[in-house]
């Protein structure tokens, strides 16, 4: 079929009515799509109609644009082509309704459902519809503003139709931020102009197949289909834009998405008991009530309107106007927005004890936080004295304004002033502007003072102390004290101010620290730097405000309990992904080491919810710590029993224990050790044996350290407790498990180990995200301090990324040993990027990397290993003088295979493969029986090529010497986990394979092995390939070769994409070559090309040996000379 229809659309065409034509034209390039989509189209007969419209209108009160209508009956034509067309956006139902996005197809089978709104009408009962409208965030969009998911892409954002009625008939599209969760940026005016913008197939970069060396090689393969261009021109969509935007200007704030977004954002959560997140910041933006008297006429011609303001109202405790609100909306049409009335006034009334199944605490828990964090401009007048009230603001030593402005014009010394109305937050604010008039040296503070109060809790200010006025300190604590009765997201808190309070230090800040204490519920962010304040306070009362903060820790258990269930059930979320459970618990673990009567008791408290232990953090290590010292003996049975319960942790292979736990145990094993060191030693004895016989080794390595500690106080020179503790304190892997041996190391002062600590100390100095090292350095410089009688140097950050340094290169290799002054990832990278290729890049570079990678293997919590990758990268443009670092890795038994598997591929592409082909091509059997049982470090990674040549020409009898071969690659192997980087190791892939042709002795080999291996280990996957792949059951004979010669091409699976390597047979050269190499971007274009003139028995041998590797014939064909 051809493209016949000339499509000579208008600007005023884009509204509505053209949807299937701009599809066609804008979304299809191929004629074949054109003609599927048609012939699906054709075949529809069921097409929504004025119906449906009409039915809409019934249940919400309002009818859609008509263009819904054109998109309903071409949904099942789209559905036809979706998977192929540019995926730019997919018209998946994701999130509409809260229903599953997956359907049965006419197979039986299931794929994707399509966007669709069909579903709004086909329940019929207004009850069903509210429990969606009120109790989903997707329910809420489209209920205040009309919003209705309707495409998403891979990106995670989505975009949503508005609904709501449209003058010229359209369906607007509005773009959804799933990172700010927000509609943004202006609409698509319809949704024919957001397929046409889209979806432009002029550039045809996407349909063009990327130029290839090797061509497919297909007798029947079919002619190309030409793309076929839009005929909309790009002039039109823009004269459609410009004209639509004036619409969209002057149309009813009520129907526009955007705005009624914007109002009512802070409601989106409220009516089903989970409130938006940071909703306090967002209420800020919500209307006034005198808005709502100058719309109140407006309430009865716009559904959404009306439904936005009697829930405002609702949740505001504006009752008098949320009932007035319900009196004008009853006169809406629609039956949903009469079903919400009578649920509110039901509950108004006294007659309902829950509001839209949220029981009545709740819901009032929820008014009660909106009302407190309200402006008073959006409270109903006869409610301004209760929310005064409530925010304790009726009984303020307050100035009036006509006496402020009097005493303005005599006074002196304004700062006397502020301290007589010591609480009147407003009056400040108008004396220190005052001041700033008046006093030039002060301006800037002041000012400054007004702009950082409205920042975060995090917010630093002043960021150097010593600027901050100390006569400032009324105002500060005054505005702070106030903006505790506001949640932390609302302006009004002045959380900007919550360190500023600490740096000041004086009564009054210990007045508003207190205060803070007592007042903020556990998971406010504030809450962490008032409790850090009085950690680092000098004053005398901060350690009785700690002591405060400690025991509400208590308090609030119950809480977090609710908070943490909640998390779990819903999974990850934007409102819960940051979720901090309570930030009292560092105040409990620093006031448990106070050592006095108070941190005793704490610690008995403590212990009455040894149930509950996990809710406390390291507060629980801290107290058997205080317990072992103060030789509180009650406790050994807890402490023990503790020990004893670690034993029984379970997990799957990967997983491992967190810092809490690891501190917690470690602190346990110590104290254990130390108020009853028989049994302690003989369980922890039994413990460090049997934890390996369990089938979670991350989880066995962890407690094994922490048993090791107090294993290790009682019995210092056991041997294998030594050899261990060595082994823990050798990982350069960022593993915390080694806490409680560092803490053995300072409690004996064991020197031996001292050097060890070197590296704990400058891991990780400047943390980005994981804070959790920072404990292990803390622990690391008080070992070391004990051991030396000085700390470490602190990190040298001045030229921490090595910039200033690497301009003059020869510094570089140095510094690897200096990371107290760089950053070792970094001064890689720097060698890495001035490409500096040097000897003592080998001589440091190489043995660091060997330390690295030594214990490896022990590694279960991910850390990037970003100084490791850049270590490498830069090691590998130094030649063969790596090597024998290289060689040394592999006989290391706990260095983990992954890393030897990454090293065995640089290693192969470091050189040109032809080198080793032109080699062994003229190698006898003598000499290649010797380099396999010794490789020099120049062929370790080539021993593939020596065996195949081996076989070739001993045949059966080399079978011992080739199985040695393939047995010490197996030995390197991971025989308890799997890592994918097995899929592209050139040797793991070919040794295995040369069993194969050694038939029935060969193929009882890979049995046997496969069989001694572990159920999906790297070990089995590796056998599991040899046996798979499908080999000739003898040597085919060489054909003749001509140009444009034989390409033969090694692809781990025989399936022709990814990673693989090649050899071009031409009677004039032989070329060997590696593609899509993609390791961390080492190979200029991810490829290797070498080559050797080609003689007939070069030819004949290579031709031979391939075929021995695993070879074969590509199904492409090389290109003819250009």
């Amino acid at each position: 079929m051809k493209q016949t229809t000339k499509l000579n659309l208008q600007k005023s065409d884009l509204y509505s009515g053209n949807l299937k034509e701009i599809i066609i034209d804008r979304m299809l390039v191929f004629q074949s799509q054109k003609d599927k989509f048609q012939n699906v189209l054709a075949k529809n007969k069921a097409k929504l109609d004025q119906s449906f419209l009409k039915e809409f209108d019934s249940m919400y009160g309002f009818k859609p644009g008509k263009e819904i209508l054109e998109w309903e009956n071409i949904k099942k034509a789209y559905k036809s082509i979706m998977y192929e067309v540019s995926d730019v956006w997919n018209m998946i139902d994701h999130h509409s309704a809260e229903e599953e996005e997956m359907e049965e197809d006419e197979d039986g089978g299931f794929d994707y459902a399509i966007s669709s709104t069909e579903k709004l009408v086909k329940i019929k009962d207004p009850e069903e519809i509210l429990g969606w409208l009120v109790g989903s965030y997707s329910g809420l969009m489209f209920l205040f503003n009309g919003s209705y998911a309707f495409a998403s892409d891979g990106g995670g954002d989505t975009c949503w139709i508005n609904l709501l009625p449209n003058e010229n008939g359209s369906v607007e599209v509005n773009h959804y931020n799933h990172e700010i969760g927000e509609l943004e940026n202006l609409p698509y005016f319809s949704i024919s102009h957001f397929i046409a913008d889209n979806w432009n197939n002029d550039s045809n970069e996407v349909y063009e197949d990327e130029e290839e060396e090797f061509e497919e090689e297909n007798p029947n393969k079919k002619e190309k289909e030409p793309i076929l261009t839009s005929q909309i021109k790009e002039s039109i969509i823009k004269a459609f834009e410009k004209e639509a935007t004036k619409f969209y200007e002057k149309k009813p704030i009520y129907n526009n998405s955007l705005d009624m977004f914007e109002r009512s954002a802070w409601l989106l959560g409220h009516s089903y008991g989970d409130p938006a997140y940071a909703f306090t910041e967002k209420l800020a933006d919500a209307p006034s009530y005198s808005i709502w008297e100058e719309e109140k006429a407006e309430i009865k011609n716009y559904p959404n309107l009306a439904a936005y303001w009697i829930l405002h109202h609702f949740y505001l405790k504006n009752e008098d106007a949320c009932r007035e609100t319900i009196k004008l909306a009853s006169k809406s049409k629609g039956k949903i927005l009469s079903t919400i009335s009578e649920h509110i006034l039901s509950y108004l009334d006294g007659k309902s004890k829950s509001l839209f199944n949220i029981p009545s605490e709740k819901v009032e828990k929820i008014r009660t936080l909106t009302f407190s964090n309200a402006d008073p401009k959006q409270i109903e007048p006869n409610n301004i004295k209760l929310y005064n009230e409530s925010l304790g603001l009726s009984n303020l030593n307050t100035i009036s304004k006509k006496e402020l402005e009097t005493r303005l014009k005599k006074e002196e010394n304004l700062f006397q002033l502020m301290e007589e109305f010591p609480d009147d937050v407003n009056a400040h604010d108008t004396i220190l502007k005052e001041i700033a008039k008046k006093d030039s040296t002060l301006k800037r503070l002041i000012e400054d003072y007004f702009r950082e109060r409205v920042d975060s809790a995090y917010n630093t200010w002043p960021y150097n102390p010593e600027k901050l006025d100390k006569r400032l300190s009324v105002a500060i604590n005054a505005a702070f004290r106030q903006g505790l009765k506001y949640d932390s997201e609302n302006k009004k808190a002045y959380c900007g101010i919550t360190k500023t309070v600490g740096m000041l230090d004086d009564d009054r800040a210990m007045v508003s620290l207190r205060e803070a204490v007592q007042k903020l519920k556990q998971d406010d962010p504030r809450l962490e730097y008032v409790v850090e304040a009085l950690i680092k306070s000098e004053h005398t009362e901060a350690n009785s405000i700690l002591a405060d903060a400690a025991w509400r820790t208590f308090e609030t258990l119950d809480n977090v309990k609710e908070i943490q269930k909640k998390v779990k059930k819903e999974g990850p979320t934007l409102n819960n992904m940051f979720t901090v459970y309570t930030h009292l618990n560092e105040a409990l673990q620093e006031r448990i080491l106070t050592l006095d009567e108070v941190s005793v008791q704490l610690i008995n408290k403590l212990f009455t919810y040894k149930d509950h232990f996990g809710f406390f953090g390291i507060s629980v290590g801290n107290a058997f710590s205080v317990c072992a010292h103060l030789d509180l003996k009650e406790h050994t049975e807890i402490i023990a029993d503790y020990v004893r319960k670690s034993f029984q942790a379970k997990g799957s292979k990967r997983d491992y224990l967190d810092l809490n736990l690891i501190i917690n145990i470690s602190e346990a094993a110590l104290a254990w050790a130390k108020m009853e060191p028989e049994k302690a030693k003989q369980e922890l004895h039994e413990y460090f044996f049997k934890i390996d016989e369990t089938a979670f080794p991350g989880i066995a390595i962890d407690l094994k350290a922490c048993y090791v500690a107090g294993l290790l106080l009682l019995d210092p020179d056991n041997s294998d407790y030594l050899a261990f503790a060595e082994r823990i304190l050798g990982n350069k892997g960022d593993q915390v498990r080694v806490y409680g041996i560092i803490r053995w190391i300072r409690k004996l002062k064991i020197q031996k180990f001292k050097d060890h600590l070197w590296y704990h100390i400058y891991a990780d100095p400047d943390p980005m995200v994981d804070y959790s090292w920072s404990y292990i350095e803390v622990e690391a410089r008080r070992a070391w301090i004990t051991l030396t009688g000085e700390d470490a140097p602190e990190f040298d950050s001045s030229d921490k990324y090595a910039s200033a340094l690497s301009k003059n290169k020869a510094l570089l290799p140095e510094a690897i040993l200096h990371p107290e002054k760089y950053s070792t990832q970094h001064v890689f990278e720097k060698i890495r990027e001035t490409k500096y290729k040097h000897e003592d890049v080998i001589r440091y570079g190489g043995p660091w990397l060997v330390e690295s990678l030594r214990y490896s293997l022990d590694e279960y919590k991910y850390s990037g290993s970003y100084d490791r990758w850049e270590a490498i990268k830069a090691l590998f443009f130094q030649g063969r003088g790596v090597y024998p670092y290289f060689l040394e890795i592999f006989k290391l038994p706990y260095a983990a295979p992954s890393w030897k598997t990454y090293l065995l591929q640089f290693m192969r592409v470091m050189e040109p493969e032809s080198l080793h082909w032109k080699k062994v091509l003229t190698m006898d059997a003598a000499e290649i029986t010797s380099l396999l049982k010794e490789p020099s470090p120049d062929w370790y990674v080539w021993t593939d090529l020596l065996a195949a040549k081996l076989f070739l020409l001993e045949g059966d009898s080399s079978f011992e010497t080739i199985s040695q071969v393939i047995e010490k690659r197996l030995e390197m192997t991971n025989n308890e986990d799997y890592d994918s980087s097995v899929y592209e190791e050139t040797l793991g892939l070919r040794l295995p394979l040369l069993w194969r042709w050694f038939g029935k002795k060969g193929d009882d080999a890979i049995q046997s092995h496969w069989k001694k291996s572990k159920e999906d280990s790297e070990t089995q996957a590796m056998l599991d390939m040899a046996a798979a792949r499908k080999l000739d059951d003898k040597i085919p004979n060489a054909p003749e070769i001509k140009e444009p010669g034989i390409l033969l091409t090694f692809y781990p699976e025989q399936r022709e994409y990814g990673w693989h390597t090649w050899i071009h047979l031409t009677p004039e050269t032989i070329r060997f070559g590696t593609n899509e190499f993609h390791l961390h971007s080492v190979l200029p274009d991810s490829k290797t090309e070498s080559s050797i003139p080609a003689t007939k028995e070069y030819l004949e041998t290579v031709w031979k040996m391939a075929h021995i590797l695993g070879y074969t014939v590509s199904k492409k064909k090389p290109k003819g000379k250009k």
